[in-house]
């Protein structure tokens, strides 16, 4: 008898389980416009998502019976906004170098009850790629770049990517060449190494994982790129300064993506304004744009920064993906984030209108279909 009612208790509780299980939470969004970044822009167009994740977009779409109508009359539904390049949040590291610390993860760093990641995400911010080491810190290689969302109660619930990429500050003098390419060499020899010290650059070297660089002149640059030749399966990605125009050629040769500041900047020694977003899009060098400023103020002010950029002639679709879809490629996560197509997060903007317009406002941004900001 006691066997009985044991059995007839475990079917209960099984069918429990898989009642649960088959339970998506499904929301449908529609919306005037949904511009997709990658393919076209949809009029009055639906978005349904289960579970986090894009099941279908388009404006013949069915809803599901079950599914939470969401209806955004005169919006424009965009992807949220990547941001490669951010030390937010963090806390400021000793400078000095050149170092080698590969092992060394910014991850750990990772602090989520602050003010700086809820208004950056009502900035439009939902995904986040975290340096080691700020801009003027060691030289040398620094460590493991993070991605992560700017939300969450724990530093796991934040995570895209804890290793997300190998993080090298690059100047050319002999001895910071010195420490980078010893490092190098010897992950090179070594991979099938499990050491922590070595394996992310051997994922690095492999190609496995992108290699961000900070370069700040154009003569680092082709130093940099002669020293990366031995290296073929590495994916370098530039984070650059205003001279990088100089040498568009040899980014176009060598396939070099770049990520630079939404900016206007001057020539140098002169009051001559130039467009260097526009000039490296023109060239055909693949560009991401983060803030001018790494601060909540620089985020905040971000899409302004960029409809400047657009009025002054940087294309407008290049505009748009150089804040999106770009960025994401750059850090390898295009597989899921950085447009809005079927099978990726549901991560976007519900926006009063086009995304590059100064007087669009952000009235609602979703991550993985959750609601996690409003406008007031």
């Amino acid at each position: 008898m006691r066997n009985i009612r044991y059995y007839i208790l475990l079917c209960i509780l099984m069918g429990g389980l898989s009642i649960g299980a088959a339970a998506e939470e499904v929301i449908a969004i529609k919306a005037d416009r949904i511009d997709t970044v990658t393919s076209g822009v949809i009029e009055n167009g639906i978005i349904v998502i289960a579970d986090g994740k894009i099941k279908a977009i388009g404006n013949d779409v069915e809803i599901p019976e079950a599914a939470e109508v969401i209806e955004v009359p005169d919006k424009t539904i965009f992807p949220g906004l990547v941001n490669p390049s951010s030390r937010i949040g963090l806390s400021l590291p000793a400078t000095g170098g050149p170092v080698s610390n590969p092992h060394y993860r910014v991850v750990d760093e990772l602090y989520p009850h602050q003010d700086v990641y809820k208004r950056i995400l009502g900035a439009g911010f939902t995904t986040v790629g975290l340096l080691p080491g700020r801009r003027s810190a060691s030289t040398g290689i620094t460590g493991q770049g993070a991605i992560v969302r700017p939300t969450g109660r724990s530093p796991e619930e934040m995570i895209v990517a804890e290793s997300g990429f190998v993080m090298i500050h690059f100047q050319a003098n002999d001895k910071v060449r010195k420490v980078i390419t010893s490092a190098l060499d010897s992950a090179k020899s070594k991979t099938n190494s499990t050491d922590p010290k070595i394996k992310p650059l051997v994922n690095a070297l492999q190609g496995k994982v992108p290699t961000f660089v900070i370069c700040n002149s154009p003569g680092e640059i082709l130093h940099l790129t002669k020293l990366l030749e031995p290296y073929n399966k590495m994916k370098p990605v530039l984070i650059a300064g205003t001279e990088t125009y100089r040498i568009t050629k040899e980014l176009v040769k060598k396939k070099i993506p770049v990520i630079f500041p939404a900016q206007i900047d001057f020539e140098s020694n002169t009051r001559t304004r130039i467009n260097v977003p526009r000039m490296l899009a023109e060239a055909e060098v693949k560009i991401a744009l983060r803030p001018e400023f790494d601060s909540v103020s620089g985020h905040e002010d971000f899409l302004r920064k960029m409809a400047e950029l657009v009025k002054s002639g940087l294309n407008r679709q290049i505009a748009k993906k150089a804040i999106t879809i770009h960025p994401a490629e750059m850090m390898g996560i295009d597989y899921r984030l950085g447009s809005l197509d079927v099978g990726k997060d549901a991560n976007l903007l519900i926006l009063s209108g086009d995304p590059l317009d100064v007087g669009t406002k952000i009235d609602k941004v979703m991550i993985e279909g959750k609601i996690v900001h409003e406008a007031p």
